[in-house]
């Protein structure tokens, strides 16, 4: 598989083009393979859940075993994460793979009173938690290296 990259100036070229601009000499096929540049995708994302006093919400997922159903619940989930530097990009894998996708651990990750204030298990998801297993809270930072490679089967 041939992946086709450009520079940024290529691109930003090739962008204007419907709004006006003219090209002095269109690129041919194999010049426009020969354009060079970085290829992927980088995520940098600040995220705020329910980070308000007055916010509830709850989140429920219902197993089923042998005939009866119980139901984990996540009880207001909330706070404060920043993430930067999570690359998504196609390569050449091993030989015996192919292309793959490789994901690149994000750089840093930061956490501001992130979690979840009640986790409980009951039969009925819209009663209150009647025994809670605990929370879990997180503030700090993380930083983190290393690349997981996705391929199909």
């Amino acid at each position: 598989m041939k992946f086709c990259r450009m520079s940024a100036a290529a691109f930003l070229a090739i962008g204007l083009l419907p709004l006006g601009a003219q090209a002095a000499n269109a690129l041919s096929d194999e010049e426009l393979g020969g354009v060079t540049g970085r290829g992927g995708i980088v995520l940098n994302a600040h995220l705020e859940l329910n980070t308000r006093a007055a916010s509830e919400n709850r989140i429920s997922l219902g197993f089923q075993v042998g005939g009866s159903t119980s139901y984990l619940l996540l009880h207001n989930l909330s706070g404060t994460l920043d993430l930067l530097g999570l690359t998504v990009q196609a390569v050449a894998g091993p030989a015996e793979v192919g292309d793959v996708i490789q994901l690149t651990l994000p750089s840093f990750l930061g956490f501001k009173d992130f979690g979840i204030k009640a986790i409980g298990v009951q039969s009925d998801p819209l009663a209150p938690i009647a025994a809670s297993l605990g929370q879990i809270q997180l503030n700090g930072s993380v930083q983190m290296q290393g690349q997981v490679l996705l391929w199909a089967k």
